[in-house]
């Protein structure tokens, strides 16, 4: 009997480990957690939760970019009295490079964090950020830091600045081949330092070719597992079409007084693009921005 509970334990674990392993976060994850986001800002607490669960159910949850899906997972959870899932959640927030305080100032987590476990997650905290903090290729950071810097320092200087992107784009390519893409649980986030690392602008300023054969193909996988924002590619292809005089079909760009910037008229077709990345469609994104502005 016990014999049999082990082999049991060990198929469910590696079905379970399998379900992770064919995860496609444009396919899987990013249409489930738009929609729970949406209910999320709405407080329809009980849907948001759905919408997530269907999203982990094959991918792991992500704190990335505008995606802090692990945060308000973990207040969902503590909304409906899901007090342990919450704490687990809490958990993952931090090691993904989040912080106590977040749920320290929201009362909802006040409860839950006076419990054994929440007592537990606080002790080990400073811990868990001193290894969050001494994970990070800090080397990296810095070194995008600067190429960031030397780029943006170029406006106007045109000849100067085609030489910085070439030697850029063959840095960037290594790290890409190296690191894979930088995101926050690589070199950390905005709050680290306070200093943009973002490597998107870098993304903007390549060769057309390196771009099309290299970059946006590349990106496109980090965006399937779950190491980049998807909006970073629907930026690089609208970014590409506008520098070319032609229309953006992703809907990435708007202008300063409302609209999008020279989108082509079939918006049906930019949102199969977008889905095709894993971007809201646009007026489900139009939603989002307003519920996060709120």
């Amino acid at each position: 009997m016990r014999l049999f509970a082990i082999l049991l334990f060990s198929i469910c674990f590696s079905c379970s480990n399998e379900k992770k392993a064919d995860c496609n976060y444009i396919t899987d994850y990013y249409p489930h957690t738009a929609k729970a986001e949406v209910e999320f800002y709405l407080g329809n607490y009980d849907k948001a939760y759905e919408y997530y669960q269907k999203a982990f159910e094959n991918c792991d949850a992500i704190k990335l970019g505008a995606h802090h899906d692990t945060d308000k997972f973990a207040k969902v959870c503590a909304e409906l009295g899901k007090d342990k899932l919450a704490l687990e959640y809490i958990e993952k927030t931090i090691e993904k490079g989040g912080t106590l305080n977040e749920f320290q100032s929201d009362n909802i987590f006040e409860k839950i964090l006076k419990s054994p476990q929440g007592e537990k997650i606080i002790d080990q905290y400073d811990k868990k950020r001193d290894e969050y903090l001494h994970s990070l290729n800090m080397d990296l950071r810095t070194e995008l830091q600067e190429m960031i810097a030397i780029d943006q320092s170029l406006v106007g200087k045109q000849k100067e600045r085609d030489s910085v992107f070439k030697v850029n784009d063959l840095r960037l390519l290594e790290i890409f081949e190296e690191f894979g893409y930088p995101n926050e649980q690589v070199i950390g986030n905005f709050g680290i330092d306070f200093t943009n690392a973002d490597p998107t602008i870098l993304l903007l300023h390549t060769d057309v070719s390196i771009r099309i054969n290299y970059f946006i193909p590349k990106v496109k996988e980090f965006i399937k597992k779950g190491k980049c924002p998807p909006y970073v590619l629907g930026v690089m292809y609208d970014n590409l079409a506008l520098f070319n005089d032609e229309p953006q079909t992703y809907g990435t760009y708007e202008n300063q007084n409302g609209g999008y910037a020279n989108m082509i008229s079939d918006t049906s077709k930019v949102n199969t693009n977008r889905a095709e990345i894993g971007l809201p469609n646009l007026k489900l994104i139009k939603k989002l921005d307003s519920l996060r502005s709120q």
